[in-house]
């Protein structure tokens, strides 16, 4: 909507242009405070012309003399030596009531000076009880509106009011604080100029299509979205991402609310728990499944070696005779893995010298690879503590990871593990400089029998992770493509005091 139009109204205003009215008051009452808030209070100014205040006369009240003498207003008995003391003055308020002063004075003046009877003095009051109230008003709004300021910005979740063309018209302070910019800098710019993710990297960088801001728009209804994104460190985070509709006064939908939350942390706990119970049944069926194939696996694993040594044997049937063996096997292993997969571990758990597990597996690692162009390096960092574990379930989990990373390495690289103490834990970061990860592989990198290797089982690293919680530790990775992967295990200290555990995932991860 455009301006309002006052002229084509035919209403009278000023623009400050005017000279100010001095004024000359006649009378005491009621009125006088209020009149003298009008001139003096800064909450009345925008509603009148500059009014200045050049004397009394006729004060017969001990107190409104006392607030003249206060704000040094000179006071005379009669109004004609005011009028002869002071003849700036060109607005008389007559306040007295009575007929023969009025009278007498509208003849001394003449048209010269402005005269504002008892009467009209009324609606200076009335002026000044609305000007009263709006201020009250304002206070209250301006305290409603702070509170729900303080309340926005104590909300962790990042939330955004968005025009109908996705500019922002306000946010709150985690907001702009992750933006690294003041509140202020980012009123009308697109969206995806402000949201951030946690580590204040861009959020999206366009409007994405995906956003339940679009599906509010077109519905006019509330609509929600779940997404995931890739930090600047690697780590795969899930949003939930809200849209709610704003309506104005006339209902028409004039903005959307938009609110992210991050959903990481639970997200991540509950797919661990949900793959620990699909783990779980998979293990009876594997178990009954492996059973029920060995049994015609070893007959036709025995038909085929008393084939291979007989005679009349040709060199054609023997070739196949010989892929029936090796796929026999090949097929033996797999059951086998699948099994050690689902089996609980029968590892007894102790203390275990995690520099020493890693050292052993680089150790071992570099002997078949490392006259291939691969290096291999532990980088301990301060003191470590004894890890409660299995030190040979411990390496071969290592040397998975090892093998993953060299892997992701076709040309040679290097690959390093640093050891830290992590609070109650033992931080192992395994990484490599191979091809990385994009956000959907990150997704799935720990479910079993998902690989991007081709010929490959799928059951490494959903087998570490698998001994890592029986060991009461996680695991972590973070992928960029291009960029290399990082594996963190992260196993609880041998402190020989109670602990929290290394389950839970780090706020940063």
């Amino acid at each position: 909507m455009g301006e309002f139009d006052y002229d084509s109204l035919g209403i009278c205003y000023w623009n400050g242009s005017m000279e100010p009215f001095v004024v000359g008051i006649i009378g005491s009452g009621p009125g006088v405070k209020a009149l003298l808030d009008i001139v003096f209070v800064e909450d009345f100014r925008e509603f009148l012309p500059d009014i200045l205040l050049a004397a009394a006369s006729h004060v017969a009240r001990e107190s409104d003399r006392a607030l003249f003498d206060e704000i040094n207003v000179p006071v005379y008995d009669r109004f004609e030596a005011m009028l002869d003391r002071h003849p700036e003055i060109n607005l008389v308020v007559e306040m007295t009531g009575s007929p023969g002063l009025l009278e007498t004075l509208r003849q001394r003046v003449g048209e010269s000076i402005s005269i504002l009877d008892h009467r009209e003095v009324a609606f200076f009051c009335g002026l000044h009880d609305m000007t009263l109230v709006k201020k009250h008003c304002m206070d209250s709004l301006a305290h409603q509106r702070s509170l729900l300021q303080s309340i926005l910005d104590g909300i962790r979740e990042d939330i955004l009011l968005l025009d109908r063309a996705g500019n922002v018209v306000d946010l709150n302070r985690i907001v702009w604080e992750r933006a690294g910019a003041q509140r202020k800098d980012l009123l009308g710019k697109p969206c995806w100029e402000a949201a951030r993710l946690r580590d204040g990297s861009s959020f999206c960088s366009l409007m994405d299509p995906t956003c339940p801001y679009h599906r509010t728009l077109e519905t006019g209804r509330p609509e929600e979205a779940l997404v995931t994104r890739v930090s600047r460190d690697g780590l795969l985070q899930y949003y939930r991402l809200y849209a709610y509709p704003i309506f104005g006064v006339r209902g028409e939908m004039s903005h959307v609310m938009v609110m992210h939350r991050d959903i990481t942390k639970r997200t991540l706990q509950e797919r661990h728990q949900t793959q620990r119970d699909k783990l779980a049944i998979v293990g009876e069926m594997s178990t009954y499944l492996a059973h029920e194939i060995r049994n015609p696996l070893f007959v036709i694993g025995g038909f085929a070696n008393t084939l291979l040594k007989s005679p009349d044997l040709t060199e054609a049937n023997r070739g196949k005779v010989e892929i029936m063996l090796e796929e026999s096997g090949r097929l033996e292993h797999m059951l086998t893995s699948m099994l050690n997969f689902v089996r609980a571990s029968e590892a007894r758990i102790g203390e275990v010298d995690m520099e020493a597990v890693c050292r052993d597996a680089a150790e071992l690692m570099t002997i078949g690879y490392g006259g291939l162009g691969y290096a291999i390096e532990v980088r301990p960092s301060g003191a470590l503590l004894p890890v409660l574990g299995d030190e040979d379930t411990l390496k071969q989990c290592v040397v998975n990871i090892l093998k993953n990373g060299i892997e992701a390495m076709p040309g040679g690289g290097s690959v390093s593990m640093g050891l830290a103490l992590n609070g109650d834990c033992v931080e192992v970061r395994v990484t490599d400089t191979g091809v990385g990860m994009d956000a959907v592989d990150l997704e799935r990198v720990f479910n079993p029998f998902y690989s991007t290797k081709q010929g490959s089982s799928g059951l490494g690293l959903a087998m570490v992770r698998k001994k890592i919680d029986e060991f009461g530790g996680r695991v972590e990775i973070a992928s960029k493509l291009g960029q290399g992967t990082t594996v963190s295990l992260f196993l609880p200290a041998a402190t020989g005091e109670e602990s929290a555990g290394c389950v839970t995932p780090s706020p940063s991860s």
